[in-house]
């Protein structure tokens, strides 16, 4: 039986976006890509580069809507079997409304992997945009519980929504941690990286080696960081494969989400034998169970502690056993994707 081609509408400069397109074309599937990207990290060789604006992470980016009349007709030209956005009111939008224009009969299928859906700018005009895209989407993925509760209360069938993260490679690190404190999430509100920062101000870091990886940080506040803390070592942004080194250096991974999806950095963090100190978030403790096989933390003073806790911890072997078991149990990325193709195909 021949495999159905998949058409992925999504950022092909991301991590997310390379995991879900390279996986379909090493299991042998027809792949097209198309992307607001100027650049293609991924295996897909059928790749339309829909505009040449550069994307902002911040949001704004209303020249994808001029990308949607050239994309209809590359659907009426690939007639894809499957279309499968990235990102709810974004991505999910612009394929929508050009599968609609172009008027070819394929399923329709949105991935939402966190702030698309939990975290979007004014909440209630993109509800109600996520609503409209997700109730005409066949299939929806979700990273976390929270995520599916999210689409739950906008009123979407949740029998057509699947629950987890596509996992992480499973391979065994041998790297001198010499790391003790990383952070690696974008400089937004939603991160609170200057409560980490802040918070590390307040205790002895004199003899700690402190990473903290900050993308999407504009000039002056980066300047202004540098100034605060000269102690730690900043990066405004890092390749994956600089990225992954990093983190299998670090003793400890921390994070201050106010709201996430299942976290890749989480996830990545685990598998390299770091112990993470995060917050105490719906997602977070999907994965992580106080004092088991890492820290979840309420406040400024409960980080601390628990940081102190880390940092002079005689238990951190036991955590890393814990977590190298659940990685290789509901983590696996090659198990995790065969789940994923599974719903992706099964019919409805």
């Amino acid at each position: 039986m021949k495999n159905k081609n998949i058409f992925f509408i999504a950022d092909a400069m991301s991590i997310h976006t390379e995991k879900w397109v390279n996986y379909f074309v090493e299991q042998g599937y027809e792949v097209y890509l198309a992307t607001f990207s100027g650049t293609n990290n991924t295996k897909c060789k059928n790749i339309y580069f829909l505009g040449r604006t550069e994307s902002k992470a911040s949001g704004g980016n209303y020249h994808y809507l001029l990308g949607i009349s050239k994309l209809a007709k590359i659907f009426r030209k690939v007639k894809p079997d499957i279309v499968n956005a990235h990102y709810s009111y974004s991505m999910g939008l612009i394929a929508l409304l050009a599968k609609r224009r172009s008027k070819i009969k394929c399923e329709f299928s949105v991935v939402c992997h966190g702030s698309d859906v939990l975290a979007p700018p004014k909440p209630y005009i993109f509800d109600k945009l996520n609503r409209y895209i997700l109730n005409r989407a066949n299939k929806i993925f979700v990273v976390s519980d929270q995520l599916k509760d999210k689409v739950e209360s906008l009123k979407i069938d949740v029998e057509k929504v699947y629950v987890g993260q596509y996992g992480v490679d499973i391979s065994d690190s041998d790297i001198s941690k010499d790391i003790d404190i990383l952070s690696n999430r974008a400089y937004n509100a939603n991160s609170r990286i200057d409560f980490l920062l802040e918070a590390i101000d307040t205790m002895d870091y004199r003899n700690l080696n402190i990473v903290f990886v900050i993308p999407n940080i504009g000039d002056m506040d980066y300047n202004i960081l540098l100034s605060k803390y000269p102690y730690v070592t900043f990066y405004k942004h890092v390749e994956y494969s600089k990225m992954i080194n990093l983190v299998s250096r670090a003793k400890i991974y921390i994070s201050a989400t106010k709201s996430d999806g299942t976290s890749l950095s989480l996830l990545e963090a685990m598998k390299l034998n770091c112990i993470p100190i995060v917050s105490n978030i719906v997602s977070n403790r999907s994965w992580i169970l106080d004092g088991i096989n890492g820290y979840l933390f309420n406040s400024k003073r409960d980080f601390l502690f628990k940081l102190n806790n880390a940092l002079n911890s005689s238990s951190s072997e036991s955590i890393v056993h814990v977590n190298k078991m659940l990685i290789l149990e509901k983590g696996s990325y090659g198990k995790q994707m065969n789940k994923i193709k599974e719903f992706m195909m099964e019919k409805q």
